[in-house]
């Protein structure tokens, strides 16, 4: 659902980049051969279109809750992204506590449906303060009675006051982890987050640079189940009054769920007319197939011998492919979905 495009401006001061601060772009190259899709149960899908615009309408709609339903500090917005119709915003308006979630009552019972991997697909970004007070924002994950287990945070505090804790850190409940990553303000990325619930492990990417892979999910001896996915707003003042005007933008968010997942781990060398050798591992019960693109926005599967179905057990691919003398660029993908 959500797209990955380079270099387009959408807004005044929102743009999609390809890129996380401190890496270069040309590094995408490769990385672009370790994306996995995954093709399960969608639990949740929506780009927020049919959603009222208005203040305090990102609760009471669709299943989604607030502890806030009068500040307008959560809303739906048409004016921020017009090229993206509806985006749900938290933050900028005067909250009226310290701490402001919104929340979707997924209520997911892993065990009955048989596919305990959740995989949260989203695409974000923040708002960087104008009025010197800059706050943190959360994804977090509570089970079905309203424990919190786990969460990524979105640290906005400025990058040049001392001791900043400035970027994306990882807790498990009872403790928090700097991912060294950081985000870039005013821009969208494509968060993906995955969840083992049986494992209590889960991995997180960012326009698809892992940030943490296989890391404990929560630390609590609470249940782990998938009650409820939340975006929060925490103030770092003590009064309402001085909060950040800072905010979270959500332009769609995508769950589904699946029994299991084998990430696809591609290597890849140039010969020397400069053409393509991908390398790579089949899964039992899932189908690969090696897509292109020339500008990372339509993609295409219609290579010769380009799609490889998982036999009865795991075997070793060379897909090998002569550069086109009339393209300057070219970029591979190998995508990975279950068989039917």
């Amino acid at each position: 659902m959500v797209a990955v495009i380079l270099g387009y401006q959408v807004a005044k001061n929102w743009s999609y980049n390809l890129r996380v601060k401190n890496n270069p772009v040309k590094t995408f190259f490769t990385l672009l051969f370790l994306i996995h899709t995954i093709q399960g149960e969608i639990l949740y899908d929506t780009d927020f279109d049919t959603f009222p615009a208005g203040p305090n309408n990102w609760s009471g709609n669709d299943n989604w809750i607030s502890n806030d339903t009068i500040s307008g500090a959560q809303t739906i917005d048409g004016n921020v992204l017009p090229g993206l119709l509806n985006t749900a915003t938290l933050g900028f308006s005067q909250p009226t506590s310290q701490f402001t979630f919104v929340a979707l009552d997924l209520d997911y019972d892993h065990i009955a449906s048989e596919k305990p991997i959740v995989e949260i697909n989203t695409l974000i970004g923040i708002e960087d303060s104008t009025n010197n007070q800059w706050d943190d924002f959360y994804l977090t994950i509570y089970n079905t009675v309203g424990n919190r287990l786990a969460s990524i945070r979105f640290d906005n505090q400025h990058p040049e006051i001392t001791n900043s804790q400035f970027g994306i850190w990882r807790e498990n409940s009872t403790n928090q982890f700097d991912t060294l990553f950081d985000f870039a303000v005013g821009e969208l990325f494509n968060l993906i987050a995955t969840v083992d619930l049986e494992e209590n492990t889960w991995s997180a990417s960012i326009d698809s640079i892992p940030i943490f892979e296989d890391a404990q999910f929560s630390n609590s001896s609470d249940p782990i189940n998938f009650g409820f996915l939340a975006f929060e707003w925490a103030l770092t003042a003590l009064s309402t009054s001085n909060h950040g005007d800072n905010f979270l933008l959500v332009a769609d968010i995508s769950i589904q769920s699946v029994g299991d997942m084998t990430k696809v781990e591609v290597t890849h060398q140039f010969d020397s007319l400069g053409g393509i050798n991908l390398n790579w591992q089949t899964a039992v019960g899932w189908t690969d197939q090696v897509e292109y693109s020339t500008d990372l926005i339509t993609w295409f599967d219609d290579l010769p011998e380009s799609t490889f179905e998982g036999p009865d057990t795991p075997t070793a691919i060379n897909f090998s492919h002569a550069k086109d003398p009339e393209e300057a660029y070219r970029f591979y993908r190998v995508n990975r979905t279950r068989t039917p």
